[in-house]
């Protein structure tokens, strides 16, 4: 597993760099994204609308008062005054910020054909609405990107994942959807064991079986889904559960998704 160095909030923002800025509305944009995210939520959940070019929160879900100390108007934020990355615990938003700066170098140096195949997900400790921190997952879900090849806009989902008990998280997780594979980075400098993780292969059956709990679907719902019996659905979920090392149907959506194993 790769490890990251931390840098600064104002070496982050010098390496975006200038962009350029067209007349596209980023909701419209991302609408059909926005409404499919609560499809493979596995619990409680915002997005956000980047605006890259003048470097602020466009807009934001309106449930965020439930889930951060801080009403909807105070997200359409600067984003120079460090309103997000200020929302994560003090000893991990150095690492965060470098986290975000090498998944944007990844993706200008991957050409057009893959840019919308390689993924980013980043894992923190966010405040929440009583100001106690709590893990979450950070999901790159789109981006606009222009004729000038700038990212104007990007849609991110932020996920509570803090009643999952998943061990050895990575900082950063970028899928290659392309290419099949997944790379994991840690934190550099900081007292965790750096530990590879082993992802299992998921055969078709057992993917499609993942897709319908994902979407809520208990046994009996997927049986009838699939034409196949309940004792079969059963058997296919303790094989993945074995699979994965989890103990419950919840920490194995938990494993599943942030694993990008469907």
């Amino acid at each position: 597993m790769k490890k990251i160095p931390p840098i600064t909030k104002e070496y982050f923002l010098d390496s975006l760099g200038p962009r350029n800025r067209t007349q596209v509305k980023y909701y419209s944009f991302f609408e059909n994204k926005i409404n499919s995210i609560k499809d493979h939520a596995i619990g409680l959940h915002i997005w956000i609308i980047f605006n890259l070019v003048e470097r602020k929160v466009e807009i934001v879900s309106e449930n965020v008062e439930q889930f951060t100390p801080f009403k909807k108007a105070d997200w359409i934020h600067n984003m120079e005054d460090g309103f997000f990355i200020n929302l994560f615990h003090p000893d991990d938003r150095m690492y965060l910020l470098s986290a975000f700066q090498l998944a944007e170098e990844m993706r200008l140096q991957l050409d057009n054909s893959r840019k919308g195949t390689v993924k980013f997900n980043f894992y923190g400790r966010m405040m929440d609405m009583n100001h106690e921190y709590r893990l979450v997952m950070i999901k790159s879900i789109g981006e606009y990107i222009n004729t000038q090849n700038d990212v104007e806009a990007s849609l991110t989902a932020v996920f509570d994942i803090s009643h999952y008990k998943i061990p050895n998280l990575p900082l950063l997780s970028v899928i290659d959807y392309s290419k099949e594979e997944t790379q994991y980075y840690k934190y550099i400098e900081r007292d965790i064991k750096n530990v590879d993780i082993e992802v299992p292969k998921i055969a078709k059956r057992e993917k499609e079986i993942l897709n319908l709990m994902c979407e809520g679907y208990n046994t009996p719902q997927i049986a009838f889904e699939l034409s196949i019996s309940y004792h079969t659905v059963e058997n296919h979920k303790r094989n993945l559960r074995k699979k994965t090392n989890t103990k419950t149907s919840s920490e194995l959506i938990a494993f599943v998704m942030i694993h990008n194993l469907i």
